[in-house]
């Protein structure tokens, strides 16, 4: 059987055996090149060895496939954070593996999969696997995190066996646009596979989030920054709308508004509620591309202060994990952000705060019930 031949038996099996990975996997438009040894996918495109491909199984081609889509979809690389790289990638790859055994798929041999992980989050796998190659400090990975354990078995020089532990084949990095098709099409596919009883089970502990709670607080931000903006036209830089005609009309700028966002990196704040803030500020920078917005990554001091406008893209590593004291934030912004007119504050809203309010709005968006001084406090997260 040819390798396009496999690899669409695979996807019409996943799609009647299980709907969920089988309508996923069909979304991967699939190339042979003999770039890879082996497979890779972008969420995009599905590159494969046709040598490698026709040397499998249609079952292992089903693992494959799944295993390749459920990395996309789950957007582990939004939960990444600070982690080291490769073993991130390395604890990912444990727990889909986990649940594609315990939903019946066959895992062949060389896969990266461990029933002692069986039921445990990628966070959870990643701290196990830091301990067990690396020791308490965790210190043999290189500062830039691309180091692996030997063990893993990465090389896609290796035998066959070892290329179905192949995650450097499995992008970690895709754009927002990407990645919120690949949330829209598992939404269609959860639909799909309910209708039909046949969720995969174990989904809910994989795919660990941070849901919205039912206050909707983007309305009440929105409405925050709508007071503070005054529309006023300026020339520079024009609107590029109608610049092929030859004509620089005005851009629709505001010269009243300094959006300072902090987001609370301290010992409390556990790293799922860390990517969800970080998924909100990506939200509200797509939200007001016009609008320049300072960051501040704080616990109990400042610990980096970043400037970002419109869809730039975010490279930077949180630091944190003391406690939590608001104090060194608001005189931060006093002392080097003098303009700044509203200050949204992602915590949990356990700490020390000023005795004094600041004479710029303060909204405080709280991962939980939590009393605050001043300023108006929603709490956004269940």
């Amino acid at each position: 059987m040819s390798s396009e031949q496999l690899l669409l038996k695979a996807k019409s099996l996943l799609t009647v055996k299980y709907p969920y990975f089988g309508m996923l996997a069909s979304r991967l438009k699939h190339e042979p090149s003999d770039s890879v040894s082996g497979y890779a996918s972008n969420g995009k495109r599905f590159i494969y060895n046709s040598d490698f491909l026709e040397r499998r199984s249609v079952e292992e081609v089903m693992f494959i496939l799944t295993n390749a889509v459920m990395h996309h979809v789950l957007s582990h690389q939004q939960r990444k954070l600070n982690r080291r790289g490769r073993l991130w990638q390395l604890a990912t790859d444990y727990a889909i593996n986990n649940l594609l055994a315990k939903n019946g798929l066959a895992i062949p041999q060389g896969a990266n999969y461990n029933k002692e992980f069986e039921g445990m989050y990628a966070e959870e796998i990643y701290d196990a696997l830091k301990e067990e190659y690396f020791g308490e400090g965790g210190d043999a990975f290189s500062e830039s995190g691309d180091a692996a354990p030997q063990e893993a078995g990465m090389s896609q020089e290796a035998d066959d066996s070892q290329g179905f532990a192949n995650i450097d084949g499995i992008s970690d990095e895709m754009d927002s646009q990407d990645e919120s098709q690949w949330q829209y099409a598992a939404s269609i596919a959860q639909e799909v596979a309910q209708r039909k009883g046949a969720m995969p089970l174990g989904l809910e502990r994989l795919g660990k989030k941070v849901k919205p709670s039912d206050v909707d607080w983007r309305f009440e931000l929105y409405n925050a920054v709508n007071r503070h903006m005054r529309n006023n036209y300026a020339f520079m830089p024009p609107n590029k709308k109608h610049i092929h005609r030859g004509i620089a009309l005005p851009s629709l700028t505001s010269d009243t508004l300094s959006l300072c966002v902090a987001i609370d990196t301290s010992g409390s704040i556990d790293d799922a509620l860390l990517g969800a803030f970080m998924e909100e500020f990506k939200t509200i920078m797509q939200n007001f591309p016009s609008v320049k917005i300072e960051l501040i990554i704080a616990d109990a001091k400042v610990h980096a202060h970043h400037t970002f406008q419109g869809g730039e893209k975010m490279d930077f590593r949180l630091k944190g994990g003391g406690g939590t004291d608001y104090r060194p934030t608001f005189d931060y912004v006093e002392a080097n952000l003098p303009m700044t007119t509203m200050l949204l504050y992602f915590t949990d809203g356990e700490g020390s705060f000023p005795r004094i309010p600041p004479n710029y709005e303060v909204l405080w968006a709280l991962s939980r019930k939590a009393k605050v001084p001043f300023g108006r406090g929603l709490v956004i997260f269940d």
